[in-house]
């Protein structure tokens, strides 16, 4: 049954001569047991208080821990009092969990209790509190459709291009300070939407080749005869001959740009001795590889676009109870990872207290369904019977090329490797089981 059903229901029952159990399932995985605890309980409870407070106490008179019990009694009542409902508390929840069998969240949980009433006589009424596992829904990856998805286009200019790149990258530049931009110069550009309250950041120093080719024609306009320093004011538009898709998606803006450096390259020749720097025999060769890296990273695009459709999919439609413990874990995860970060710490704290919340809230949000794609992914592996190796999860960059063009995601910085262990294994363990649903799901064509 799962959680929101129980939740719901009447509570469970469950009994022996020590205990009797009335179990309230409630939102969040959360347990709340109602419970009649014997008189021996008690009895036996209060005999293991008095012993652990006489182990910490001084009577005068006698050695630590070998004093009288009565005397512990009469002079201490307060704290065997706390140790009583301690003790007493630990033994009705262990006994309690041997009849329900409820599964705990993890051996680090916390146990809430409020004993309402004990005595030698009648024995207790407590009431135990606790976070189970999820009850994560049956996923049946055959009744789910997916959309397709256009791969994109690998041809002799892709790779030229590619390849110019890959000159950029070592190119030897220079930076000009005297003279207005002109064609095949470089700029580096910050650029703001300022028809949003406050100006939303579209990106910073990103490098634009002031070529048709490789900027839209609005911006090429805009920047062409200008110099380093000046800001514009213009609308970003699409080209006439972009895609009907980047039409729609692409709305005109009003955007602010400034110009932050104008600069000048010469790139290196396309020689053999180049075709070895990035780890190959030849030019030939090269021009194979970087294709070869080109169809990987198309199928790379369709694969995450496919997957990026199974997590909305999971995310909408199979819903269930997390315990808000695993969300708020994830939460102070990710913001002690921001925070790390000089830079956003003191932009951190220059935020207005408002701003501050938004952010915890979006974290938030994505850390429910971080919790949320584990627990689904987790059971559609264990379902399917798949398991993940630690050979999974190294993977080695071998070549220049492959450094440059591969997935750079694959390379592990050197820093906390436990974190970036635990990281690689939860994004594995998410691809594998989004993989497996892409590949049993029904697909439009």
């Amino acid at each position: 049954m799962e959680q929101k059903a129980l939740a719901n229901a009447a509570p469970l029952e469950f009994s022996n001569e020590l205990v009797k159990i009335k179990v309230h399932f409630k939102p969040a995985c959360k347990v709340e047991l109602e419970v009649e605890a014997a008189p021996s309980i008690v009895e036996e409870s209060r005999k293991k208080a008095v012993k652990r407070v006489g182990k910490e106490v001084t009577v005068a008179g006698f050695r630590k821990g070998k004093a009288p019990q009565d005397l512990i009694e009469k002079n201490y009542p307060a704290q065997i009092e706390s140790e009583l409902q301690k003790v007493m508390a630990d033994v009705v929840f262990r006994e309690s969990l041997k009849l329900c069998k409820i599964p705990l969240l993890n051996n680090e949980l916390k146990i809430g209790y409020n004993v309402k009433s004990y005595s030698l006589n009648e024995g207790a009424h407590l009431i135990l509190s606790f976070e189970t596992e999820p009850t994560i829904p049956n996923i049946d990856p055959q009744t789910l459709t997916l959309k397709g998805v256009e791969r994109p286009e690998i041809n002799a200019e892709k790779v030229e291009n590619t390849i110019r790149q890959l000159q950029l990258f070592f190119a030897q530049w220079s930076k000009v300070h005297d003279r207005p931009i002109q064609e095949n110069d470089f700029v580096l550009l910050d650029v703001d939407v300022i028809e949003e309250d406050p100006p939303r950041p579209l990106f910073e120093g990103v490098r634009f080749e002031v070529t048709s080719r490789s900027m839209a024609k609005w911006m090429k306009d805009l920047v062409l005869g200008r110099q380093k320093g000046d800001i514009l004011e213009g609308v970003s538009i699409p080209d006439e001959d972009a895609k009907q898709k980047d039409k729609e998606e692409l709305t005109p803006k009003k955007v602010r740009v400034k110009i932050r450096e104008v600069e000048t390259a010469q790139l290196p020749e396309l020689t053999d001795s180049f075709a070895k720097q990035m780890g190959t025999s030849s030019m030939v060769e090269m021009r194979t590889n970087v294709e070869k890296l080109l169809h990987t990273k198309a199928d790379a695009y369709v694969q995450e676009k496919l997957r990026e459709e199974v997590s909305e999919i999971l995310l909408n439609d199979f819903k269930f109870d997390v315990p808000s413990s695993l969300i708020d874990r994830e939460v102070r995860f990710r913001m002690q990872q921001l925070l790390q970060d000089p830079e956003y710490t003191q932009h951190w704290n220059r935020m207005t207290h408002e701003a501050k919340q938004r952010i915890v809230g979006s974290i938030a949000e994505q850390s429910e369904k971080a919790v949320r794609m584990f627990y689904l992914c987790r059971k559609i592996l264990a379902d399917a019977k798949i398991q993940i190796s630690p050979d999974d999860i190294s993977k080695v960059v071998d070549t220049p090329l492959n450094l440059l063009l591969g997935e750079r995601r694959d390379v592990h910085p050197q820093g906390d490797k436990e974190v970036h262990q635990a990281e690689a294994f939860s994004r594995l363990l998410l691809e594998k089981a989004e993989d497996y649903v892409i590949s049993h799901a029904k697909k439009l064509a």
